[in-house]
């Protein structure tokens, strides 16, 4: 079977059917030089959708997220109860439904409203809006799901944002665009399993004057192995040496790093 043929019989699964194609040739062409068999090919990259995609995602949380901005009448760019609902049917978002307010607050602290921020593998993040301190006068959302690239844009819309999401694969792509700002929630050890350096080639390559990267400390089975000390000393090593750490954060269940270029200090 042919690259082609392999990604249709992939993106045919309600599963992955939203999956950025472009992601799923690419991990196909690294996965084909492993296997002889092509159902051993289709399961391995299905394993590692799921690794990367789809165990973030809850059943219909897409469907369930429009039917609240189709209903919804009120000012959405500042209404955190709106925020918390729609949180809470992404994995991800979920986790920190218990400290919202605590750590969107404190990120917004880094956020000023003339800034311009860029969000790869976003996610629902983009609906913490109402949390922060100041709106940014930009706000560009990248995910490898096209279901949620068009909430986002129908959140954006609905919320009166002149902000926009789009489909990109990270593992290849830098956005093309400048920003101040630069969000990496949880996709450090994501990027890193599919392409080694590669976060670190984005920071560097977008040369924003702040980056906030977070990683998760447990998995999402709620296992904590030893995540912290792991990531930490990963991160800590590996980061060029034209950034500096301002601060370093822990919630609950995710590390904060605020990391600035040096000639940029705050």
């Amino acid at each position: 079977m042919t690259i082609n043929e392999i990604a249709e019989e992939i993106l045919h699964s309600k599963k992955y059917s939203n999956v950025d194609r472009a992601v799923v040739e690419r991990i196909i062409a690294e996965t084909i030089p492993k296997y002889p068999k092509h159902k051993d090919v289709i399961k391995a990259v299905k394993k590692e959708l799921h690794i990367i995609h789809e165990s973030f995602l809850q059943a219909d949380c897409h469907i369930k997220a429009g039917n609240i901005l189709d209903s919804y009448s009120g000012d959405a760019k500042n209404d955190k109860e709106l925020s918390l609902r729609i949180m809470a049917l992404h994995t991800s978002t979920k986790e920190r439904l218990g400290q919202a307010a605590e750590i969107y607050e404190h990120i917004s602290r880094y956020v000023k409203s003339e800034d311009t921020i860029i969000d790869i593998g976003c996610g629902f993040n983009p609906f913490t809006l109402p949390f922060f301190h100041e709106k940014p006068k930009n706000y560009f959302a990248f995910d490898i799901n096209l279901s949620t690239v068009q909430t986002l844009n129908a959140y954006f819309k609905c919320a009166g944002l002149p902000y926009s999401a789009e489909i990109s694969d990270a593992v290849i792509q830098t956005p093309g665009v400048h920003g101040d700002v630069l969000f990496m929630f949880k996709l450090f050890p994501l990027l890193e399993r599919q392409k080694k350096g590669r976060a670190f080639e984005i920071m560097v390559n977008l040369d924003c004057k702040i980056s906030i990267i977070s990683f998760p400390l447990e998995s999402t089975s709620g296992r904590e192995k030893g995540m912290e000390a792991f990531y930490s000393a990963e991160f800590e090593k590996g980061l060029p040496s034209d950034f500096s750490i301002t601060e370093k954060v822990k919630f609950t269940n995710e590390m904060f790093y605020i990391v600035n270029v040096r000639n940029n200090l705050l």
